[in-house]
């Protein structure tokens, strides 16, 4: 009789890590500030999720992607949602061949129509000048 772990493939090794661990100790450091500043009243008075945070995990994303803030411009960004875009930025790996342009971070977390509004004229006007 054979055995059935005898058909078994080895797993491969693990692969390392690509962030060092600084990178992954201040991008802790980020992630805990940001999920504080959404899910407690500590961020209340400044645009934070906090009020939302007796949500289940997937009632708080559908809040959150059908959340349409200011946001034109980082003026207007709620101070909450800044450690989130910060937390991006903290990580190396991709950041300058896929990191979103201005427009399409503030876009993202914002969902502000005035950012395509604004686009959109930025465009014709390239396409205008051709």
């Amino acid at each position: 009789s054979s055995s059935s772990s005898s058909n078994t493939v080895p797993l491969p090794s693990p692969c390392p890590c690509p962030l060092s661990e600084e990178e992954m100790t201040e991008a802790k450091k980020i992630f805990d500030y940001a999920l504080e500043m959404n899910t407690s009243d500590q961020g209340s008075n400044i645009g934070s999720y906090g009020t939302q945070s007796n949500k289940t995990w997937d009632e708080l994303c559908t809040y959150l992607h059908n959340q349409v803030c200011k946001g034109s411009d980082w003026d207007e960004v709620p101070e909450s949602m800044k450690p989130w875009i910060e937390l991006r930025n903290a990580i190396s790996v991709g950041r300058s061949d896929w990191k979103y342009d201005e427009a399409q971070l503030l876009y993202h977390y914002t969902k502000d129509p005035n950012i395509l509004r604004r686009e959109l004229k930025r465009i014709q006007c390239i396409e205008n000048e051709e």
